[in-house]
């Protein structure tokens, strides 16, 4: 659709779905008119905005996923059954990043989508958050190996090395600058240090916004929030008290910025 068309399209819109009150059509002196065209010209203008941003994003994004699924970089092109790229709101405020795809997002080409992904899912929803409202990603796009050369086994996942990490960096950061959040939630150690520039592991880090380490440029401001990854609850219950906790932390933070 070009912009002439969606221009026609959103004024219908808005002829539609806005509500004007009775008294608009009582007599009115011209200034107030004229205030109250140019107010509903500016729904329209904004609902226009707003469009060509969703718009525009989401087709940048599939020409990145596009490139990705062709990518031969590293070692791990060569043997994932699919790229992972990134699912989620192309112009959400958090932006989730995960270490990399494991067997079921291997499988299905989304991220997390296996036991992890599906109380990943339970903790988004316990701040009114899913997976339309939020975008989710992994540094590398796709599944790391021990036995690369058998792909359809289960357990055979590993934590990306740096040569991978390196390779898929211009990616992530590229979803990134699209997608413009306000926060990067990253889900365990391998996320955590490479986001932060850090050795320090997320049990440490947790809780807490950081700046953007300068090593990543980027013209706009982003936090960043390390919690635990998810299939570290799997693995340890009772760390699901600092998540929720971590989870309150976040929500106040959105309804701040918000306001």
């Amino acid at each position: 659709m070009n912009k002439k068309d969606l221009i026609k399209h959103l004024k219908a819109e808005i002829d539609e779905d806005v509500y004007i009150p009775p008294h608009y059509f009582l007599p009115q002196d011209e200034k107030k008119s004229a205030s109250t065209n140019s107010t509903q010209e500016n729904i329209v203008q904004d609902h226009i905005n707003n469009k060509e941003t969703d718009i525009s994003n989401a087709e940048k994004l599939k020409e990145l996923e596009d490139t990705v699924k062709n990518c031969k970089k590293c070692q791990l092109g060569l043997s994932r059954i699919n790229a992972v790229f990134g699912v989620g709101n192309p112009h959400a405020d958090l932006m989730f990043v995960g270490e990399g795809p494991g067997w079921d997002e291997d499988h299905k080409g989304e991220p997390f989508v296996g036991r992890a992904g599906q109380l990943l899912d339970k903790i988004l929803a316990s701040i009114e958050l899913d997976r339309t409202k939020v975008y989710i990603a992994n540094i590398v796009k796709c599944h790391p190996m021990i036995n690369p050369t058998n792909p359809d086994n289960r357990g055979n996942d590993r934590p990306p090395n740096t040569d991978e990490i390196s390779a898929c960096r211009s990616y992530l950061e590229e979803q990134i600058r699209i997608i413009k959040p306000k926060c990067l939630v990253t889900l365990g150690n391998t996320a955590t240090r490479f986001m932060l520039n850090e050795t320090k592991g997320v049990s440490v880090l947790r809780g807490k916004f950081y700046n953007l380490p300068l090593s990543f440029v980027f013209d706009f401001d982003i936090k960043v929030f390390p919690t635990y990854h998810p299939a570290a609850l799997l693995r340890n219950p009772s760390l699901k008290r600092d998540v929720w906790n971590d989870m309150k932390m976040l929500r106040d933070w959105l309804k701040d910025i918000k306001q």
